[in-house]
């Protein structure tokens, strides 16, 4: 039977607009070197690296039979300790997702989690799929029904996040386990690059550099440079290559980050290297522990899939509860403007009404018509573009001139 090993490429850079970059990332050279993650800081110059890098150092050391939502917590709250011990970090946050990879060599396995709209996409068979789904406004709405997936992509709010590290006390992380074949190829990426360049084009550049991750990574980069680079831009791109002879040992971190691979951990390869002792060692048995658990999730997930339904139904009331929550709009408030019989009427919160329920209410009206609005004012008054309290307040003092 074939062993599998991990061939990974990760870069990040800061993009056309911002000048500093708060997006994080761990390619394999943590305490699991099976370990992947990328980090999106939000709150602004700085907090916002600040809190990406400690999630990633918090990930760094991650032990293989420790779980992610334990590491992901604790890094929530050093991120919100951080921010109360220095007020120029308050208010600051982080989105991350990570995949790690074990299972047996008979069964491999990979586990994602996420917080946030840091994406994990699998490609296998020639087609990309998404593993992960967004943490955010827009995508609630799509799967309420409300936005299609393709007027989601150009919606203006589309990153209105509803989760993130340091937003609460408490972080809900989203997990799944999947089977790992060779061949494939999995993409984490922050979305100053699923933002700029589209799902058919990833998936088109994925395919084309079939065989080579770093290739495949620069291509990525490349494309939302072109795209316009508008935000900080991160991916990792990591293959599972079939491998037929089994590992002597595992290579040394700085082997690893020099030639870009590292052999997958898996009990067929730890039992290999145990030969002659009845007892197996402590990786193996902390990877046939995770596989245990995949077993158990997997026989859980009729009854999941019961409370499917129940579940997506009351998912647009637990957006509405945080969408009005100050945290996950980072900042005690929004403001946008709509055209409303004739002139131009302020509101403050977000320009939905999903299932009826409005998430706004009036807030000025500054006397002016359609027809005195200046031209560089339209389009976004028609987008219902956002703004914070002290914008609002300057684009009603222009209006008025």
């Amino acid at each position: 039977m074939p062993f599998l090993e991990l061939q990974p490429f990760g870069l990040t850079d800061a993009g056309k607009v911002r000048q500093n970059n708060e997006d994080s990332m761990l390619v394999g050279d943590g305490e699991d070197e099976t370990l992947f993650v990328v980090a999106d800081g939000i709150g602004g110059f700085e907090a916002g690296e600040v809190a990406s890098s400690l999630a990633v150092d918090v990930l760094r050391g991650l032990h293989p039979d420790k779980t992610f939502k334990a590491a992901i917590g604790e890094a929530n709250r050093r991120i919100l300790a951080a921010g109360r011990d220095d007020e120029k970090l308050s208010g600051m946050g982080t989105t991350v997702v990570a995949i790690r990879f074990g299972g047996t060599q008979r069964e491999p396995l990979a586990e994602v989690a996420h917080v946030g709209d840091s994406r994990a996409y699998l490609v296998r068979g020639g087609e990309m799929s998404p593993i992960t789904e967004d943490h955010s406004l827009v995508a609630e709405l799509v799967r309420s029904g409300d936005l299609t997936r393709d007027q989601a992509a150009e919606h203006p709010q589309k990153n209105l996040i509803t989760r993130a590290l340091g937003a609460d006390e408490d972080v809900a992380v989203d997990t799944t386990v999947l089977p790992i074949n060779a061949g494939d190829r999995v993409l984490l990426c922050s979305d100053g690059l699923s933002d700029m360049v589209s799902e058919t084009k990833i998936s088109e550049i994925l395919l084309e550099s079939r065989d080579d991750p770093e290739q495949a990574a620069r291509g990525l980069l490349s494309a939302a440079l072109e795209a316009g680079g508008n935000d900080n831009i991160t991916v990792v791109v990591v293959d599972v290559k079939e491998q037929a002879d089994p590992p002597r040992r595992m290579r040394s971190r700085r082997e690893e980050r020099q030639d870009g691979t590292s052999e997958m951990l898996a009990v067929g390869a730890q039992e290999q290297s145990n030969t002659g002792s009845d007892t197996p060692s402590r990786d193996a048995r902390s990877r046939s522990r995770r596989h245990a658990k995949a077993a158990r999730r997997k026989r859980r997930s009729g009854f999941r899939k019961a409370l499917g339904n129940l579940v997506r139904g009351l998912a647009i009331v637990v957006v509405l509860v945080l969408a009005l929550t100050p945290a996950f709009l980072w900042g005690s408030s929004r403001y946008f403007f709509e055209f409303t019989d004739g002139e131009v009427v302020a509101y403050q919160g977000l320009p939905y009404a999903p299932l009826g329920f409005e998430l706004n209410q009036e807030w000025r009206r500054p006397g002016v018509t359609v027809s005195e609005i200046k031209e560089p004012y339209r389009k976004p008054i028609e987008n219902h573009k956002l703004y914070t309290k002290d914008e609002a307040e300057k684009v009603l003092g222009d209006l008025g001139n």
